[in-house]
């Protein structure tokens, strides 16, 4: 079973928000610009890592795609080193619109998020930072409107 389907089986139990926050799968493909659409980019900046050891996964939503663990349905996704407990990833070309960033620390590169008891092991974190929650935040909790270039800083947030 891989890490989404794991996640469909957990939202049909009720479970902890920790349990649910794989989110990176393979990369997905750019989604294609219409026409008279303005071009975009986002540089993404994490912030906040307790180590540079392993890497961060970073993961890129539109609206309706089960938003923080999107999967295949990512518009971008990346895997980046940490420098000086930093990150930073640009996206560009993206159609001008509203987007979420998922983000987590995964610090022994295993491309999973390792949790204890439904607990992330490992810092997370999503754009415009939202408060701490026992669930998942929303899409909307997270959302950006890109119109240009835009630049978010997402702090990583450890709870173990």
């Amino acid at each position: 079973m891989n890490d989404f389907s794991r996640l469909k089986y957990l939202r049909a139990k009720p479970q902890p928000f920790w349990a649910m926050l794989a989110i990176l799968a393979a990369a997905s493909p750019a989604t294609a610009q219409d026409p008279g659409e303005t071009a975009t980019s986002i540089e993404i900046t994490i912030a906040g890592f307790r180590s540079s050891k392993g890497v961060t996964r970073i993961v890129l939503c539109r609206p309706g795609t089960e938003f923080p663990d999107c999967g295949k349905a990512a518009v971008r996704t990346a895997t980046v080193p940490i420098t000086d407990r930093n990150a930073m990833v640009t996206f560009t070309d993206l159609p001008s619109g509203s987007y979420a960033v998922s983000v987590f620390h995964d610090a022994n590169s295993n491309g999973k998020l390792d949790t204890f008891i439904g607990i992330p092991r490992e810092g997370y974190g999503f754009s415009r930072n939202p408060p701490f929650r026992p669930r998942a935040p929303t899409f909307s909790e997270t959302e950006i409107d890109l119109s240009g270039a835009t630049q978010v800083l997402v702090s990583i947030r450890y709870l173990l």
